[in-house]
């Protein structure tokens, strides 16, 4: 994927990743570790204060500090206009939970969650908006886990009109993966039941990039070297080599060296998607 603007932006498609987190200072340290990320203070009236974070010289994703003593990435799509796909999640069961607000740069943006329990942001990206994915220290993929996959389905589908091809089994994988104009935009999970902790829940799990010179394995282990902790050991997947981890504060995420891609693979310690 390259970076991309307002021009080639579909409404559904991935266009921004925030991390709300308990501790933005020791959250900013991290990831400039990890990824050679470059921050931006900023404080808006309406939109409260943030960090925008960079990767050579693009903007990658905003770090805000969170009111409810959770740290999570939040992943937002695109919308061409924010309030009527809102109102339209409403009406497919959607509520919103952070309200509509414009952040300089960015565009408009809100916060809901869906009817399958997940919580996604929209976003109306301005004109002069830019994100970079798909290169290192940036966004790769993303994936929707979940107990409620049918609601989810059906609420996503309705909302943003994404085809679907589902891979695995209902009661093992349940991975489906969600098209816009024939690409690949997403995922959604089967959270395995058996599996499950008794604290899960459903949320977003995002995929930052690693150099190929540098590997997904060397990243794990900077990554513990930096205050952080792997949720999964490395595996082998059609994503390429990921490990699953979490940020010295709480926040999980997925990192990926896409030139190792393989067959689905299996996690080796853990299920990759058990909260």
């Amino acid at each position: 994927m390259p970076g991309r603007n307002s021009r080639d932006v579909l409404a559904g498609m991935p266009c921004w990743i925030e991390l709300i987190t308990t501790d933005v200072d020791k959250a900013c340290e991290f990831y400039a570790g990890l990824f050679d990320w470059s921050y931006d203070s900023h404080h808006d009236e309406h939109a409260g204060s943030y960090v925008l974070a960079h990767h050579d010289g693009f903007p990658v994703a905003s770090i805000r500090s969170a009111s409810d003593g959770r740290s999570r990435w939040r992943l937002f799509l695109a919308a061409a206009d924010c309030s009527a796909t809102a109102a339209r999640a409403g009406r497919l069961g959607a509520e919103i939970t952070v309200p509509r607000s414009r952040v300089p740069d960015l565009g408009v943006k809100l916060v809901l969650r869906s009817p399958a329990d997940d919580e996604f942001g929209l976003l109306e990206p301005d004109a002069s908006w830019q994100f970079d994915v798909g290169l290192p220290g940036t966004l790769m993929w993303a994936e929707l886990v979940t107990i409620r996959a049918q609601a989810a389905d059906h609420f996503y589908a309705h909302l943003f009109g994404y085809d679907a091809e589902q891979f695995g089994t209902e009661h093992r994988s349940g991975y489906e993966v969600w098209y816009l104009g024939g690409e690949s935009v997403l995922a959604r999970v089967s959270m395995i039941r058996d599996h499950l902790a008794a604290d899960a829940h459903p949320h977003w799990l995002v995929y930052l990039g690693v150099d190929e010179e540098v590997g997904t394995d060397d990243t794990m282990h900077r990554a513990v070297a930096l205050g952080g902790k792997v949720r999964v050991d490395p595996y082998d997947s059609g994503l390429g080599r990921v490990a699953v981890l979490r940020d010295p504060t709480g926040a999980r995420f997925a990192v990926v060296d896409p030139s190792e891609a393989a067959g689905f693979g299996v996690a080796a310690n853990d299920d990759p998607y058990d909260d």
